[in-house]
């Protein structure tokens, strides 16, 4: 089973530009909606990025990589 036809964050249908993900000051560009690594949600670019944390091409969503930022900030130990 493939990706969606919409977005599972913000719910809006794929579109080109919504496949058009930021990677710093780059852009990746897909022909699917990705996969964030941490919740599995489908998203669009609005809704996910590709960040550098541990391959280089990690794909979180917005939600998670607050997420993620809070723990690093509060300091979990790691």
């Amino acid at each position: 089973m493939g990706p969606p036809g919409s977005c599972q964050s913000c719910r809006q249908p794929v579109t080109a530009s919504r496949l058009q993900y930021r990677r710093g000051e780059g852009i990746v560009h897909n022909r699917d909606l990705l996969q964030c690594d941490i919740c599995e949600r489908y998203a669009c670019a609005e809704c996910l990025r590709v960040y550098d944390i541990y391959s280089g091409y990690d794909f979180l969503c917005h939600e998670c990589a607050r997420e993620l930022e809070m723990a690093r900030v509060k300091g979990d130990g790691h």
